[in-house]
This record gives structure tokens, sequence and C-alpha cells, in this order.
């Protein structure tokens, strides 16, 4: 449960850096060339997060292969993708849980504080299913008790007293693993809105960036403008004072 894995999966060069980047962060990383996880020995107890950089293959396709591989469903997965093929893979009707796109190119400082505060909120995953399996065993187990308890099998009254005791203690503690489920739920809720916020603020400052581009491409169109109308202006004033000296001439 405390291990994590990150699967890169890549036909191209352009992530070198942020795999680099990744291996910094002392994660597991798994190099896989091209689109080939048919024999990835993929380990359904570990935190696995898989990462996709793939520009040969239709994104569709890929979206398609990847929503019916069973080993996938429950992990999270990083699509790499053009701005256009964003929109066109949204539109399909395949499960797309746990299927987060990034836009091409990816700015490495905001995806490793994206894969690290994902990482957190799966470790919080991980540990609410491992406690709410360990309550439906108490709770089995609590069961158990109780049906010994009403059959009144209790040779001595001391014996039952201290079988109620068992019983009341397993009681409290699946109280105290609920209470301690709700608050890591609670905290997880709160860590996912965060991580919500954050995807939000980086989508924000990509649209501030493809505007502060637009306002610099206008303005590089008034200021060829401009000098087209100085040199047009010019020109005139040129064929002007042409004029003006033939004429003193004659």
């Amino acid at each position: 449960m405390d291990k994590v894995t990150i699967w890169y999966l890549r036909d191209n060069e352009s992530g070198t850096k942020l795999v680099n980047a990744i291996t910094g962060l002392g994660l597991t990383i798994n190099i896989i060339a091209g689109y080939r996880l048919k024999h990835a020995n993929i380990i359904e107890d570990e935190i696995n997060i898989f990462i996709f950089d793939i520009t040969e293959l239709d994104p569709k396709i890929l979206v398609e292969d990847l929503s019916k591989d069973s080993r996938l469903q429950g992990f999270l997965k990083f699509l790499m993708l053009k701005k256009s093929q964003v929109r066109d893979v949204t539109k399909l009707n395949y499960n797309l849980m746990h299927l987060e796109f990034l836009n091409r190119p990816v700015d490495k400082r905001e995806f490793l504080l994206l894969l690290e505060k994902s990482i957190i909120v799966e470790r919080y995953r991980e540990i609410m299913r491992f406690i709410s399996k360990e309550a439906e065993s108490r709770i089995e187990s609590y069961e158990g008790l109780m049906d010994i308890s009403r059959k009144n099998v209790f040779e001595s009254e001391k014996e039952k007293l201290a079988f109620e005791r068992i019983i009341d203690f397993e009681k409290n503690l699946i109280r105290q693993q609920t209470n301690l489920s709700t608050a890591i739920r609670d905290f997880t809720l709160l860590r996912q809105m965060d991580l919500f916020d954050m995807r939000d603020r980086i989508k924000a400052e990509e649209m501030l960036s493809d505007l502060r581009r637009r306002e610099m491409l206008d303005a590089r169109d008034v200021i060829n403008a401009q000098e087209s109308v100085i040199n047009y202006s010019a020109k005139e004033l040129d064929e002007a004072k042409k004029i003006i000296d033939a004429r003193e001439r004659v």
C-alpha cells in the first residue's frame, strides 16, 4: 500500500526531462516504449499511476483501449494531448473515470505538483479501502460473538461477564474504525477539492498565457500596420518633395 509505481508509456523523446524529474522525487518509474501494456506486471495491491505520452496513436483508440482494460480501471491515468484532441476525446461515451488530460506541452513544475497531490489523495483512498475491509471482518466477528451470547452457552456468570467485555471491546473497535474512516474520507475530499482548485489554477494560467500570446500577436499586427502607414507616409512625402523640386527647377 505504501509503494507507488509510475508507468510512463511514450513513443517520443519530448518527455525525457519530465521522466528525470519524476525519478528525482524518489518514485519507482517503469518506462515502456510505445503503447504496450499487455504484458506489464501490474500489482493491484499497490498504487499505480499511468502517464501516456503517445503521439502516433489516435487518442480515441487509446481511450477506447484504456476503458476496456480492467486492470487499469481503479488507477489514475494521465493522458497527454493537444487541446483540439482533448475536445474530441471528451465527447466519447467511454468510461473516463480516473482519467486526466494534460495539454501539450506539459509544464514540468505544474505537473510535478499535480502528481504529488494526486499521490497523497491515492494514498488516503488506499487507507480508506484497507480500513473498510478491516471493519467488515470486525463486524462479522462481532455478529458471531453476539450469536454465541444469545445462545447462552456459558457455564458461569464470570465466564459470561468476560465474554460481554470482549463484545464491548469489539463494538468499541468498530466504532473507532468507523470514526477514523469518516475522518480520512473527509480529509481525502478536502485534498481532492484542493487538487481540483490547483487544476483550475493551471487551466487559468494556460488561458492567461494564451491571452497574452494573442495580445502580443495583436500588438505586433498594430506595430506592423503603424510601420506600413509610416512607410507609406514617408514614400508620399518623398514623392511630394520630388514634385516640388521639379516645379522649382521649371
